[in-house]
């Protein structure tokens, strides 16, 4: 029977010759597998996922190659590349130190101010490892202890906000007003399928 940390080992070996769908395939394997890990096999567990993330990240950036591509196509492909739009957000990500379990998640709106919030909640005098890069006019960062073990990342959150139904709007109208009852008939036929 093959091992958790077997299933690593394989992974590690076969990444750096991985595609991109196969590297983001590796990378849900290895969340499914990490609440089966204990310590060392979590800490080995997030440096591989860094790594995956790493070389999925280089193969995205990577300039086309010129060979077999018209000339009159290459300024269309650069334009493409330099309208990529700028994210609404940024998220913020705190892990524990010790277990690397998620502790907190913050919006913020740039990543400058992502990247404060880490500064300021991590202890000074702490030994880390910082990954960071700015692709598509997106900047991202990635902090780990020198065990591999990920206690912040910050990412561009370009997910557009819900747009709320009237009914929810008027329940939140109501709940603003005094009337708890409207926002809770929102969940009853939520509730009842359960």
């Amino acid at each position: 029977m093959t091992t958790a940390a077997d299933t690593l080992r394989a992974i590690d070996a076969r990444a750096e010759r991985a595609i991109v769908q196969e590297l983001r395939l590796m990378t849900q394997e290895i969340l499914g597998l990490r609440t089966q890990l204990v310590l060392q096999e979590r800490a080995h567990a997030d440096a591989l996922l860094l790594k995956l993330d790493h070389l999925e990240r280089g193969q995205s950036a990577s300039p086309a190659d010129r060979s077999g591509t018209p000339d009159y196509l290459i300024p269309t492909l650069c334009l493409t590349l330099f309208e990529t739009p700028m994210p609404k957000a940024y998220r913020v990500y705190f892990y524990a130190h010790e277990y690397g379990d998620l502790e907190d998640v913050v919006t913020v709106d740039t990543f400058d101010a992502g990247v404060q919030l880490v500064r300021d909640r991590l202890t000074r005098d702490g030994d880390y490892v910082i990954t960071a890069s700015w692709i598509k006019h997106q900047g991202e960062m990635t902090v780990a202890t020198p065990r591999c073990m990920v206690v912040a990342r910050v990412e561009a959150d370009d997910r557009d906000a819900p747009t709320p139904d009237t009914v929810v709007l008027e329940a939140c109208n109501a709940l603003r007003a005094g009337d708890t009852s409207r926002i809770e008939h929102l969940f009853e036929r939520l509730l009842e399928a359960a």
